[in-house]
């Protein structure tokens, strides 16, 4: 992209961002006027908005949308914002056709269905609709819980909700809960590893655990060498050693196949030991030394607590450090009066937020709060005043979906000079800038610094720590999901702030009504946040990764 096309999608983006002035404004007029390839670029760019606008009216999803035509925008650290529209130009008018097609299908279907007049082929199907794509995932369970889990080496770290795919489960201590797609719960203790193969198969190398296999999922099975575990509904335990494999059965039914031999049935109570070198032997049962669903629950509850706790005692700290500007911690007693109580200390009741709007729901943990964020309406209104440099934004944030084309974190009313917008692009990207000059005068546009896009449909629902640092000597920004940095970037040394300020803003939105006719931007989040933090100074890799371990749930 050459540098003309490059300064209009900028002015595009401000134009977007609702942030153009009359300046800006006339230099676009005056691009157009003076190029051709600009009147192609602002005309590609007009038929992605009216996509967009397409897309909220069709009832498609986002991932429905990205696979029919969207390709994904590129971030790579060393390629700048131009890089978000340049590729979507090129599919715009494609996605124009799907979704006026899907529209199309949805009058037709709709005047079909009210007239019963559903026209079949010749073998009395429904002739299929090729241009409906099904969505599809990956996995074979799910993660439901981990309770003091260390990891092996050769394990990535998982979280709870996370689809398994087929492969290796590796556990150096503590236990997770296994939910496979086909309906059986196994609890596994570490140290253990499994191979999972198929919602209904898996291989256990070693370890114990506890399967709970309802009817619906009868024929589960596990493989142990050459031997395979067969249920037929039932509850039962399966422990692996280097002595060989322990099969106990606590309710219900399993068979034992083994090669060159005969399947063998064991029922409740009953019990079998396979040695190292094949002979089979009988065993008591020892129910107790597997741990079930229920005590696993309980553990759970006891660790929720003990971390609850954990953030509780950490804050308490955190509110003293003399770099925090304003600090919300979401507790149940500051949502019943409609407030947003500043935490920092000394206290500063100047900083309180309003909530308008927003509903209190559960925080990340059961006896803490959170504020959803659903309505066009919802948000905090804040007044922070003062100048500040460097800055941290930090919050703990649940997204249910990124349906906005911008997902507002926090974000400044008018966007003046030194002041911050945070959000998240429907593309998955944070995206931070800071105005570096004043509206209507002569300047160099705000740098947005864009993250690779982070947001994975299984992400829906779970919380997140989401943190911004910007450091306003050297213009470096990072972007931080989980306490681990995914971006930096530095800010060209003539676009960097050296004086930041707030003023008017508000949380999980942007603007209040200002127009005669009340016009706004709709840009608030589909979510929750329970916690969210600003610094005046750019945090240090170690201190985020701190503040996400003291506040995972």
């Amino acid at each position: 992209m050459n540098q003309l096309l490059e300064e209009l999608e900028s002015l595009l983006f401000d134009w977007e961002d609702k942030t153009l002035d009359d300046q800006g404004v006339q230099r676009v007029r005056e691009i157009l006027r003076s190029s051709e390839e600009a009147q192609e670029f602002y005309a590609n760019w007009q038929v992605f908005q009216s996509a967009l606008k397409l897309h909220a009216d069709s009832g498609f999803t986002q991932l429905e949308v990205e696979k029919a035509a969207l390709p994904r925008p590129r971030t790579n650290i060393n390629q700048g914002r131009s890089q978000i529209a340049a590729p979507w130009m090129v599919a715009a008018t494609l996605v124009v056709c799907v979704l006026v097609g899907r529209v199309i299908f949805l009058e037709y279907a709709n005047a079909v269905h009210s007239t019963n007049a559903i026209v079949k082929n010749g073998s009395g199907s429904i002739p299929p609709h090729s241009d409906l794509k099904e969505e599809i995932s990956q996995g074979v369970a799910i993660l439901t819980r981990l309770v003091d889990v260390e990891w092996t080496e050769e394990q990535a770290s998982l979280e709870v909700g996370d689809a398994l795919q087929p492969g290796l489960l590796s556990i150096q201590s503590g236990f997770a809960q296994v939910e496979f797609f086909c309906g059986a719960t196994v609890v596994i203790e570490g140290p253990a590893e499994l191979v999972l193969k198929t919602s209904e198969l898996a291989q256990v190398r070693n370890g114990r655990l506890r399967a709970q296999v309802p009817p619906a999922a009868r024929g589960f099975s596990l493989e142990v060498d050459d031997m395979k575990v067969v249920d037929l509904g039932t509850e039962f335990g399966l422990s692996v050693t280097e002595e060989g494999s322990d099969v106990q059965v606590f309710d219900g039914e399993v068979e034992l196949h083994l090669p060159q031999a005969e399947k063998q049935s064991l029922t409740t109570g009953q019990a079998m030991r396979r040695s190292g070198n094949g002979k089979l032997q009988a065993l008591n049962v020892t129910p107790n030394q597997f741990v079930d669903i229920s005590t696993l629950e309980t553990r759970d509850q006891g660790q929720r607590s003990h971390r609850y706790q954990r953030w509780q005692n950490w804050t308490e700290q955190l509110r003293q450090d003399s770099r925090l500007v304003a600090y919300y911690g979401f507790e149940n007693d500051d949502l019943a009066e409609r407030k947003l109580h500043n935490l920092t200390e000394p206290a500063n009741t100047e900083l309180d937020g309003a909530i308008v709007g927003a509903t209190q729901v559960p925080g990340r943990w059961e006896s803490k709060s959170a504020l959803e964020f659903k309505r066009p309406g919802d948000r905090v209104r804040l007044q922070i005043p003062g100048e500040y440099s460097s800055l941290t934004l930090a919050c703990w944030v649940k997204i249910d979906s990124l349906d906005r084309l911008f997902n507002s974190l926090f974000l400044t009313d008018n966007y003046n000079q030194g002041e911050p917008h945070w959000q998240i692009l429907h593309t998955g990207q944070i995206y931070f800038s800071v105005r570096p000059t004043e509206p209507g005068t002569v300047g160099p546009p705000d740098q947005k610094v864009l993250s690779p896009s982070f947001w994975k449909p299984s992400m829906s629902g779970k919380w997140l720590h989401l943190a911004t640092t910007y450091n306003a000597e050297t213009g470096l920004v990072v972007h931080y999901l989980n306490g681990k940095p995914i971006h930096q970037e530095n800010i060209p040394a003539e676009q960097i702030v050296k004086q930041t300020r707030i003023g008017i803003a508000s949380i999980g939105n942007w603007d209040s009504p200002t127009l005669p006719d009340a016009e706004f931007a709709i840009r608030n989040l589909n979510g929750s946040i329970d916690e969210f933090a600003l610094f005046a100074a750019a945090l240090k890799p170690n201190e985020i990764q701190e503040m996400y371990l003291n506040g995972k749930p």
